[in-house]
């Protein structure tokens, strides 16, 4: 049987970013003679040529994960989808979307490119949303904890009198 879209000839990866543009029958991962081995994050498969991605790219953060060049490519093709500000003003913030991309992969590494950007934005407003009625329940539990504090005070003080 021939599949109807490209594919690595050699483990049969078929996700866009991870095949080379120039050979087009082997993937970043097959083709790569000069990384050195080890485990990758988010595919969890060991014996892989590994790179370390920055999850906010490298002008904005220095924090990395080691990743096969599959998993990099992934990635890295994502970040181009980001907004324009990414590529001029540095901005710590995109370590958090950066995050995002990255926990959207590990839940499946096989899934597109399209499906990531997609599953990442969810996961990111998700995220966003839960922030803020965490906020918003600490607002409200607020008087509570003045009123306990104070109450705890006057108690004390009574106490010593």
């Amino acid at each position: 049987m021939v599949n109807d879209y490209r594919s690595c000839s050699e483990c049969a990866e078929y996700r866009k970013p991870a095949l080379r543009k120039f050979d087009r029958n082997l993937c970043h991962n097959c083709a790569d003679k000069t990384h050195s081995h080890s485990h990758c994050w988010i595919c969890r498969q060991d014996d892989l040529p590994i790179e370390l991605h920055h999850l906010a790219g490298k002008k904005h953060a220095h924090r990395t994960v080691p990743i096969c060049l599959n998993c990099h490519a992934m990635l890295s093709r994502r970040q181009y989808q980001w907004p324009d500000l990414w590529r001029c003003e540095p901005c710590v913030a995109f370590l958090f979307v950066g995050f995002m991309d990255y926990c959207a992969l590990y839940t499946d590494p096989t899934m597109p490119l399209e499906v990531l950007s997609e599953k990442s934005q969810q996961m990111a407003k998700d995220t966003i949303w839960t922030a803020i009625d965490a906020v918003i329940f600490l607002v409200k539990l607020m008087p509570l904890a003045i009123v306990l504090i104070l109450g705890l005070k006057m108690a004390r003080a009574s106490v010593q009198n």
